[in-house]
Parts: structure tokens; sequence; C-alpha cells
């Protein structure tokens, strides 16, 4: 059974190990290449909509939200009164940076001076929300949506980049390959000979971090 997080078909994922599209094992190790990949870009990279973040501001013209690949912001409001569409635009999509046309995002945050109030750190009050979407339609959310019957007058074609589909696929034919083995053993004797492995292989291989690079998003961290 597909999950919403699957950035590639099974019968694709199938073709490039070189088994069956019915393998037992094949759902859930596509699953888990798809989150591995989706973890090390950054943020949950599937489609959701109408996802609601409330973002710290430092008070400059920027926002930033913690997830990336922002398709569309339908709505900001600060202390429960919405801004007007016209003030603000998305100016990265990948970064899911919001920047104000004209004046500052108001501080959120901790606050000192004695007599005159004067920002000090900020952090998420709750005070400034934003409603998006964000991510792509992945093929396992079609699949989903085509097996349940959602919405017949919908067309359902994934929109994931090619590239992210490859480095899944890539991901996916390291993590097969080192099913069944102890990640402790880095080499084994065979015969007259021995094979050795390259210990604590990374879960997104290089080339998968090659091909990924572009949708990279680089984690804020802070309170």
């Amino acid at each position: 059974m597909p999950t919403a997080l699957d950035f590639t078909t099974l019968a694709r994922a199938a073709t490039r190990l070189r088994v069956s599209p019915t393998d037992a094992e094949l759902p859930a190790q596509l699953a888990a290449a798809s989150q591995a990949l989706a973890d090390w870009l950054g943020y949950p990279a599937h489609l959701r909509e109408g996802v609601v973040e409330t973002v710290p501001s430092e008070g400059g013209r920027c926002l930033q939200l913690r997830a990336g690949a922002v398709r569309r912001v339908s709505r900001v409001t600060v202390q429960g009164v919405e801004v007007p569409p016209e003030e603000y635009f998305l100016e990265s999509p990948r970064a899911g940076r919001i920047t104000r046309r004209r004046g500052r995002w108001p501080f959120t945050g901790d606050w000192g001076g004695s007599v005159a109030p004067v920002p000090l750190s900020a952090r998420d009050t709750g005070e400034v929300e934003v409603t998006f979407d964000a991510g792509w339609l992945t093929p396992g959310q079609v699949a989903l949506a085509l097996a349940l019957e959602v919405d017949a007058t919908r067309t359902w074609v994934s929109d994931v980049p090619p590239v992210l589909e490859e480095a899944t696929l890539v991901v996916l034919t390291a993590l097969r390959s080192a099913a069944g083995r102890d990640p402790n053993v880095v080499s084994r004797s065979l015969g007259g000979g021995s094979v050795s492995w390259a210990a604590q292989r990374p879960a997104v291989p290089e080339l998968a971090q090659l091909l990924a690079r572009p949708y990279y998003k680089l984690l804020r961290r802070g309170p």
C-alpha cells in the first residue's frame, strides 16, 4: 500500500531494484527512503494544504517559516489581525521566507530596558500566524487518491521534481543493499578472501544529496 510520503511509485521502485512490485518489503522501504530524503531536505516534502504555523519575528522585513517548498501563502495575521496580502510576498519558496514590502514585521520575544523597552531575543510567542500550502503532490498521494476515489473531478498528477524522485531511488537502492546486514559489521571473510563495506554510511548517500541539493533547506536553530 503506498503512503503519502512516497516520492516515486512502487512500480518504478521495483523496476530500479529488479524485484517484483508485490515484494513484501518494498512499500515500507520506499516510505523509509522517501522519509529519509525529506528529513535531509529539512521539511515535510509531500503536499500539505492549509498548514497553519506560528513564527518568531526579529522585527525585520522577513519572516522565516519552518516549512520549505512553500507553494502559496494564503493568510498572515499579527495578534489576530490579518495583514493585507499586498503588503508582503513569498520571496523564497524553498526557504519559506516571507518579505514585507514596506515597513517591518513586529518583534516577538523578550524585552528589556528600564525606561524604554528594548527587544532582547526573538521567540515564537504565537502572535504571528501564517497559513500556507507547501510541498509537492507525491506519486504516493496520487495513488492513494485514485485508490480511495477522492474527488473524481480533480486531475491527480504528481508534480514532484524528477531529480527528487531520482534521489529517492538512490536512497532506496542503498537501503535495500544494506537490508539484513548488521551495521556494526564492516567486513566479512569469504573463503580465501574478504568483503568490506563502508562504515556508518549516511541514510542519504552522497549522490542523492548532490541531486537534491537545490531543494535543501538549512534548518534554523533557536527557540
